[in-house]
C-alpha cells in the first residue's frame, strides 16, 4: 500500500467501486477502503449446501440503453464482463389470488392496464404521459439539483415535494390498476402517501421502459466486474480495511486513516454507512431517518416449482396498508411479500433438480422481540404467507436460513439495516454537497439520487466527475 493516492474511496459497495473504477480509467491513482472482507455492499451472493442466494436483490434497473447502469459498464468497457437476463414478465403481482403478469415495456403495460379499467383509458394515458415527462426531465437533471435546489420549474417543479399518491390521484382511481402503479414501492421502501412522486415515478419508469434484470451467476458478478475495472486500470482495493478518520487540513479533506497508518490524498470519496461519514466528516446535519430494511429467508427447495422469476404478493389491492405492520408484524394480515426465484434464468444457482428461492418481508430494525430470537419464528410465518401463493412451496424445503436488518447492519455497517440509505420520502434529504467541506464528495445510497443498485453506481459516476474536477481546477490554480 502505498501512502498517497490523489483519490482515497471510504468503501466498496457499488457506489465506491463505481467512483473508484471511473476515476481509475481516467488515469488518477486510487485507493478504495472497504472495511469487510467482499466487496460489493448489498450486491453480495453467498453459497450454502449447494444453493447461491444474493444477500437481497432482486432485480436491477439501468441496462437498457438510456440506463445509468449501462452507460457506466460502457464508459468502463466492461459490458461484456457481466451477463444480465432481462425478467419477462418484469414480474408477477398476486393480489390475494388475483394474479397479474406486469410487462417490462410502457406499450404492453398500457394494454395491460386498459384491459383492468377501461372506462380509465384517458387517466391511464395521461398518467403514464406525465410520469413519461417527469422521468426525461429527471434525466437530464443533476440528481441533487432534481431534489435539493427550491424554484425548480417546468413538470420537476409541480411534482417535487409531492407524494407518489397525490400523484397517482390526479388521473386514476381504479383499485386494481392504482395497485399495478404501486406494486414497486417496496423497492423504495416506502407507501405511495409517503414516498416521492418524483423518486418512484423515476424507479418506475426505469424498469418499464428499460426492463428489468437479474445478474446471472448472482449479484456478486456486477461488483467484480467494477473491481477487475479498478484493479486493470492501476487502482487498489483494500478489503479488511476499515477507515477511522478523515483527515483535514486548512479545511480541505486529505486523506484517510486506517489501521496502517494515514494515507494521504488530494481528494476523499466517501460511499460508507451514514453515521461514519458523519462522525468523520463532522457534518451534523446529514440525512433524515435511516430507510426501512428487510428480513429474508433463503430457502433450497426440491424440484422446480412453478414460480415466477419475480412476484409480488398482496392480501389485496391496497398497497399502503402492507407498510402499516412492519414494525409490529412481517407476516400480519395486511402484510406483503417478495418471492424471487433466482434458478429459472440461472441455473448454476441451485444444484441440479433444485432451486434457490428467496422470500423478503419488509421489515423495522426495532421489533416487538430481539431479531435473534424470533428469526426463526417469524421464517415459519413468512413461509406460510408465500404458501397461498404457491401452493406446496413448505414441502419442497431442504434448506432453510434467514437474515434479519440486525445482520445486514453486521456485514454492509447500514445504519439500522436501512436498504435505502435515508428514506426517500417527499423531501428525500439526503447528503448535500453544498455542506461539504472542500475535497470531500459523497456517493452511495446515503447520497443522490437515493437507494438501488442504479442510482448509487449513478452517484459514484458524479462523484467520481466532482473529485476529478475539484483536483484538476487546485492543479490549474
Amino acid at each position: 500500500m502505498k501512502r498517497l493516492y490523489d483519490i482515497a474511496v471510504i468503501g466498496a459497495g457499488i457506489g465506491g467501486l463505481t467512483a473508484g473504477a471511473i476515476l481509475a480509467k481516467k488515469g488518477y491513482s486510487v485507493a478504495v477502503f472497504e472495511a469487510g472482507r467482499v466487496p460489493g455492499g448489498y450486491c453480495t451472493t453467498f453459497r450454502r449446501q449447494g444453493f447461491t442466494f444474493d444477500s437481497c436483490l432482486d432485480a436491477v434497473s439501468g441496462w437498457g440503453e438510456d440506463g445509468w447502469l449501462r452507460r457506466i459498464f460502457k464508459k468502463l468497457d466492461i459490458e461484456k464482463n457481466v451477463e444480465m437476463v432481462r425478467l419477462d414478465p418484469l414480474r408477477v403481482d398476486n393480489f390475494a389470488g388475483d394474479r397479474v403478469n406486469v410487462p417490462g415495456t410502457i406499450p404492453e403495460l398500457i394494454n395491460l392496464l386498459y384491459g383492468i379499467a377501461p372506462g380509465e383509458k384517458d387517466g391511464i394515458l395521461n398518467l403514464l404521459d406525465t410520469m413519461e415527462e417527469i422521468y426525461r426531465a429527471a434525466m437530464s437533471t443533476p440528481a441533487e439539483v432534481l431534489y435539493a435546489f427550491p424554484g425548480m420549474r417546468g413538470i420537476i417543479g409541480r411534482y417535487r415535494g409531492k407524494s407518489y399518491k397525490e400523484l397517482l390521484d390526479e388521473f386514476i382511481t381504479s383499485p386494481k390498476v392504482r395497485a399495478v402503479m404501486c406494486d414497486r414501492c417496496a423497492f423504495l421502501g416506502l407507501p405511495p402517501s409517503k414516498v416521492s412522486a418524483l423518486a418512484m415515478t423515476i424507479m418506475f419508469m426505469t424498469y418499464s421502459s428499460g426492463g428489468g434484470y437479474r445478474i446471472k451467476g448472482g449479484a456478486c458478478n456486477l461488483a467484480d466486474a467494477l473491481v477487475r475495472a479498478l484493479s486493470e486500470n492501476g487502482g487498489e482495493l483494500h478489503l479488511n480495511a476499515p477507515v477511522s478518520d478523515i483527515m483535514f487540513e486548512d479545511g480541505k479533506a486529505r486523506g484517510v486513516a486506517v489501521a496502517g497508518g494515514k494515507i494521504r490524498a488530494r481528494a476523499v470519496i466517501a460511499a460508507a454507512d451514514a453515521g461514519a461519514m458523519r462522525r468523520m466528516s463532522g457534518m451534523d446535519s446529514i440525512g433524515n431517518k435511516p430507510s426501512i430494511s428487510f428480513y429474508m429467508v433463503y430457502l433450497g427447495l426440491k424440484g422446480a416449482p412453478e414460480i415466477p422469476d419475480s412476484m409480488g404478493c398482496y392480501p389485496g389491492y391496497d398497497i399502503e396498508s402492507t407498510f402499516s405492520d412492519v414494525a409490529r408484524d412481517i407476516a400480519g394480515p395486511s402484510a406483503s411479500l417478495e418471492i424471487i426465484n433466482y434458478s429459472r434464468l440461472s441455473t448454476v444457482m441451485a444444484p441440479a433438480g433444485h432451486t434457490s428461492v428467496m422470500l423478503m418481508s419488509k421489515a423495522e430494525y426495532s421489533y416487538p422481540r430481539a431479531w435473534d430470537e424470533c428469526r426463526d419464528y417469524e421464517a415459519g410465518k413468512v413461509l406460510s404467507l408465500a404458501e397461498r401463493a404457491i401452493p406446496g412451496i413448505t414441502d419442497s424445503v431442504v434448506f432453510r436460513e434467514t437474515a434479519t436488518p440486525v445482520t445486514l447492519e453486521k456485514y454492509t455497517g447500514n445504519l439500522r439495516g436501512a436498504a435505502f440509505g435515508w428514506e426517500q420520502n417527499v423531501d428525500n434529504e439526503r447528503v448535500s454537497s453544498r455542506a461539504r467541506p472542500q475535497g470531500l464528495f459523497f456517493a452511495g445510497h446515503w447520497t443522490y439520487p437515493g437507494g438501488g443498485i442504479e442510482s448509487v453506481a449513478a452517484s459514484g459516476l458524479a462523484a467520481a466527475e466532482s473529485a476529478a474536477a475539484a483536483i484538476s481546477k487546485e492543479a490549474f490554480n
